[in-house]
């Protein structure tokens, strides 16, 4: 089940910093209305935000747009290393009034914003150069905090190598009925719905519920739900041997048929060689070698996990 993810406010302001250290990152679909800039180190896995699927390596720094399911999934470190995860949340609203009260250098950042679709996946080499900042933010507390987040955030639109998750821009306004729709959508995902049961959930015709999530969402009804269940079985397929047939049924999908169709447009391969390719069994099987020749040379292979 995909749940939506109460965020909260870190000192009353309309931002939020988390700090994790994780043994392995969980598969775990989740949205939320804030923006969220999440820096990823000492991880290998797969990251999932909205239809877009893709491994992560070491050092991974994205951007996810407002209410796009999402999660990222790594398994535990052969050398016990923790992974760590920092996290930042905001919102475009808040930006704008500092924009508008006093910080007009901030209206360019949010002119930005508002082009981003699904999310940005920030190139390695500005990834790198943000890790001081996210230290010194990490250590920072007051004005000095706010200060590093907002030099964080003023070096995201100079990234000309990011890549842009392709999907809806941001809507300026979302309908109530629309964000009643999404929360819906991403409980029961995995059950047969319908635009009737979608039109009693918002209180609204089907036909209207029909263009608020065209007009709002440059969507359907029908793409959000694929976009919702090939994530869910992107993460059966990565992650277990379970048959293609069942990982159809146990996303939701009403027939294997209707899944291979679906699968193949989203994702240009067949579920088989999206298996063959992304497995984590495999994965890890590549990453054996270098992962213990850099232990043996750091002189703690003895001390490995198993």
């Amino acid at each position: 089940m995909l749940i939506r993810e109460m965020v909260g406010q870190t000192f009353g302001q309309r931002w939020h910093y988390q700090h994790l250290l994780v043994e392995r990152v969980p598969f775990a679909w989740h949205y939320h209305p804030e923006y969220e800039l999440t820096l990823t180190r000492r991880a290998r896995g797969m990251r999932y935000v909205g239809g877009d699927v893709a491994p992560f390596g070491e050092l991974d720094l994205t951007l996810v747009a407002p209410n796009q399911a999402h999660t990222w999934q790594a398994q535990s470190r052969a050398d016990g290393q923790c992974h760590e995860v920092q996290v930042i949340f905001f919102t475009r609203e808040w930006l704008e009034q500092l924009a508008t009260g006093g910080l007009p250098e901030l209206i360019g950042f949010a002119d930005w914003l508002r082009k981003v679709q699904q999310g940005v996946v920030i190139s390695e080499a500005c990834t790198r150069k943000l890790v001081p900042l996210f230290d010194a933010l990490h250590q920072s507390r007051g004005l000095d905090r706010l200060s590093r987040l907002l030099q964080i955030l003023d070096q995201l639109p100079r990234d000309h190598e990011a890549r842009l998750i392709g999907g809806a821009p941001t809507p300026e306004y979302q309908d109530k009925r629309v964000e009643t729709a999404l929360a819906w959508l991403h409980e029961h995902y995995r059950e047969p719905v319908t635009l009737a049961d979608l039109a009693t959930v918002t209180r609204s015709s089907e036909a209207t519920i029909k263009r608020l999530l065209r007009e709002q969402l440059q969507d359907s009804m029908t793409g959000l739900l694929a976009q919702l269940r090939i994530g869910h079985a992107c993460n059966l397929l990565i992650t277990s041997q379970m048959p293609i047939q069942l990982v159809a049924e146990e996303s939701g999908f009403p027939s294997p048929s209707h899944f291979y169709k679906q699968f193949g447009l989203a994702k240009a391969m067949s579920p088989a060689a999206f298996r063959k390719r992304y497995h984590l069994r495999r994965v890890m099987q590549e990453d054996a070698p270098a992962t213990q020749s850099a232990l043996v040379r750091a002189g703690v292979a003895s001390h490995a996990s198993p």
